[in-house]
């Protein structure tokens, strides 16, 4: 990975540099000067492609969406039943746990600071609106899930799981007995089924 991002263009590198920065040592503890000095590069180097800490991280969640929108519509597109697509959806939240806990922390840290910062607020706030349409369109389009729900929207209802599935990862990441609370997540998945 690091051969890659010196390779990068200077912007990506940086991009990058912080992506990594912030994944691991989140929001409050990471300056520009640290991120300058991590990826090379003078910190008016740093600022000239990014003008402050505010524009540099708000490039940083863009690139966290993206990853993100595009993890969960290929999961949730290479399943063909709805159940499965229900089984890929709860399985990458599990994977996002064990195997990429800086990104879920990075997430988190996020949504914090978005309840700040206008900025992140408006990027934060479309993420979980393209997280609620995709499992809108690939889970609850034409399905018998809302069954008994007909009163709710399927865009409330895909809110509903991607809320319980978020905030069960939330307690799963701040538990210290990690591998009962994944029940939690598995209890989600029979009820959805």
């Amino acid at each position: 990975m690091k051969k890659k991002i010196e390779k990068a263009k200077p912007s990506q590198k940086i991009l990058t540099t912080a992506f990594e920065c912030l994944s691991t040592k989140g929001y409050a503890n990471v300056s520009m000067r640290d991120i300058a000095n991590e990826a090379g590069v003078a910190l008016s180097h740093l600022t000239y492609y990014y003008k402050n800490k505010e524009g540099l991280f708000t490039e940083v969640i863009n690139m966290m969406m993206h990853q993100y929108l595009h993890e969960i519509e290929d999961s949730l597109k290479s399943a063909a039943s709805t159940k499965e697509k229900i089984a890929s959806l709860v399985r990458y939240f599990k994977e996002l746990i064990r195997d990429k806990p800086n990104l879920l922390r990075l997430f988190i840290d996020f949504t914090a600071q978005a309840l700040w910062l206008p900025s992140f607020g408006e990027q934060v706030d479309s993420l979980f609106n393209n997280l609620a349409e995709i499992i809108d369109k690939n889970i609850l389009a034409d399905t018998k899930i809302c069954k008994g729900l007909q009163e709710y929207s399927s865009k409330s209802i895909a809110r509903l799981i991607l809320g319980a599935l978020y905030g069960v990862s939330i307690q799963i990441m701040l538990g210290s007995d990690k591998e009962s609370t994944f029940e939690s997540l598995n209890l989600a998945e029979s009820l959805l089924n």
